[in-house]
């Protein structure tokens, strides 16, 4: 099962790759790293065995870092999204503080990446429909897990958590193709 829940990333890999001659160097290897430790966090996520869910954490920690990377230099910052995003992150927070215990510390630092993320789609030079939908479906799909996992079971939310991240990636891959073939 677990290596099952990487095909569709490797599908991912495989469209970077084909892609290569449109993209930055930069762009090219920091979307491989982030569809990679996508990957490993999609594995230790589908073994979780309780401990390697602060592994699947830290992966996509990584992967979100590495999204961040080729969005830069930011050159349209937007206070309203960053305040929008925050506003989210921090109700969803509220929700599942009390069930953290030593999450804590790492759930808070993962979400402060995947709302800078999410901010950035708006605000980097490569900003499109795809990167913006990308990042926002992303905290869709993460907001999903942490409210299953810390808050209440929600019916069906491992289809819902999938299909959501998987169309975030797609959406992050295809807006930074098209952003890239754009200014070329």
């Amino acid at each position: 099962m677990a290596l099952f829940k990487t095909l569709p990333i490797g599908l991912l890999i495989v469209m970077v790759l084909k892609g290569r001659n449109q993209l930055q160097n930069r762009t090219f290897i920091t979307l491989l790293f982030a569809l990679s430790f996508s990957a490993l966090g999609d594995v230790l996520l589908a073994l979780d065995t309780g401990q390697l869910f602060i592994g699947g954490l830290a992966a996509f920690f990584v992967s979100h870092a590495f999204y961040i990377i080729t969005m830069l230099p930011i050159k349209n910052w937007r206070l309203d999204v960053v305040l929008l995003y925050l506003f989210l992150a921090i109700i969803v927070f509220c929700l599942f503080y009390p069930n953290l215990n030593d999450m804590l510390i790492p759930v808070l630092f993962y979400m402060l990446v995947l709302t800078i993320m999410a901010s950035l789609t708006w605000m980097t030079d490569q900003s499109n429909g795809f990167l913006v939908l990308g990042g926002a479906v992303f905290v869709i799909s993460d907001s999903i897990l942490g409210l299953n996992r810390f808050y209440l079971e929600i019916a069906h939310a491992d289809i819902a958590i999938m299909c959501s991240y998987y169309l975030a990636q797609f959406c992050l891959v295809t807006g930074f193709l098209q952003a890239t073939s754009k200014h070329k």
